[in-house]
C-alpha cells in the first residue's frame, strides 16, 4: 500500500512540474483545423498563380508583382485564422484542465515559435517584392519547420518530429522549386492534419480520460 501511494504521489508531483514548465493546451483539433485552412489556401494560390504561369517566363517579375499584393493577402487570412484557432482552442482546453492559458509556458512557447517564424515571414514578403518566388515556398517550410522545433522544448516533445518532417520537406522543395505549391499544401496542410488526428486520439483523449 505504502508504495502504491508513493507511486502515486510520484506521479502528482510530475503532473504538477510538467504544468509549471510546459505549454499543455495545445489541441489537436487546432492542428486539424489549420491543416484545412492551408489547403484552402493553397488551392485559392493556385487560381491566382496560374495566370501568371502562361507567361512564358512564369517567374516573369511584372506579372509577379501584380499579383502579389494578392497572395499576401491570402497568406495573412491563412495565418489569422490559424492563430486565431490555436489561441481559441488552447484558451478553451486550459480552463477544461483547470489551470490559467497565460503564463510562463505559454509565453515561452510562442516567443520561441514566433521569432523564428517572424523573421522567416519577413524574408518570404522580400522574396515575393523581388520576384525571387521559386524559393518562398521551401523558405517557408524551412523556418515553420525550425519554429515549430525550437518551441517544442517548451510544451509537447513530439511537435519536434512535425517540424523535422517540415524541414524535409522544405528541403525537397528547395530542389524541385516547380512543386512548391504542391509541397507547401502537403507540408502545411496535410502534415498537420496527419498530426492533429494523431495527437486527438493518442494523446488528447487520453490525457482527458
Amino acid at each position: 500500500m505504502k508504495n502504491n501511494e508513493a507511486v502515486e504521489a510520484v506521479k502528482e508531483i510530475r503532473v504538477m512540474m510538467e504544468k509549471s514548465s510546459r505549454f499543455l493546451s495545445f489541441s489537436g483539433t487546432s492542428a486539424i483545423l489549420i491543416g484545412l485552412y492551408a489547403l484552402a489556401g493553397a488551392f485559392v494560390a493556385r487560381g491566382i498563380i496560374s495566370p501568371v504561369k502562361e507567361i512564358p517566363d512564369e517567374y516573369s517579375t511584372p506579372g509577379w508583382i501584380t499579383i502579389a499584393p494578392h497572395i499576401i493577402l491570402v497568406a495573412l487570412i491563412v495565418f489569422v485564422l490559424s492563430l486565431s484557432t490555436i489561441l481559441f482552442f488552447s484558451a478553451r482546453k486550459a480552463k477544461k484542465m483547470n489551470h490559467s492559458f497565460i503564463n510562463g509556458p505559454a509565453y515561452r512557447t510562442f516567443l520561441n515559435f514566433f521569432l523564428p517564424l517572424t523573421v522567416g515571414g519577413i524574408f518570404c514578403v522580400a522574396l515575393l517584392v523581388e520576384g525571387d518566388v521559386g524559393i518562398i515556398a521551401p523558405v517557408m517550410l524551412l523556418f515553420y519547420g525550425l519554429s515549430l522545433i525550437n518551441a517544442s522544448k517548451y510544451t509537447y516533445g513530439n511537435i519536434f518530429w512535425l517540424g523535422c518532417s517540415e524541414l524535409l520537406l522544405g528541403l525537397i522543395c528547395a530542389f524541385f522549386p516547380g512543386k512548391g505549391l504542391l509541397l507547401w499544401a502537403i507540408g502545411f496542410g496535410i502534415l498537420h492534419i496527419v498530426y492533429g488526428i494523431y495527437f486527438y486520439f493518442r494523446i488528447e483523449r487520453y490525457s482527458a480520460a
